[in-house]
């Protein structure tokens, strides 16, 4: 069985982004690089941290401005043709997976 990041919507992880006791599986996206259980870790004032998902959002946000690079070589098989960075098709794609629409 594979599961989808809630990041970027890859849907080829190996593990869950998070187990149903709450707990962080510790997986890496191979596409967008997020580590469920270290990146959700933000601190944004002393002691103050965002929610997971205000995490997710920030960390899309930014991997979005910086070109949705693909983390792994391994992320897409050279038939998928996914592209460096990824191409717009796969991309849109994969955030529709979770209802997430790029603005152009």
């Amino acid at each position: 069985m594979k599961y989808t990041c809630p990041v970027c919507g890859y849907d080829q992880m190996d593990d869950v982004a998070y187990y149903a006791n709450n707990d962080a599986s510790f997986e890496l996206c191979s596409c967008c690089g997020f580590q469920f259980g270290v990146d959700d870790d933000v601190e944004i004032e002393d002691g103050i941290f965002l929610s997971r998902s205000e995490a997710h959002d920030l960390y899309r946000a930014n991997w979005l401005k910086d070109g949705a690079k693909i983390f792994s070589d391994y992320a897409y098989t050279p038939d998928q043709d996914a592209g460096e960075p990824l191409k717009r098709r796969i991309l849109h794609k994969q955030l529709r997976r979770m209802h997430i629409k790029l603005d152009n």
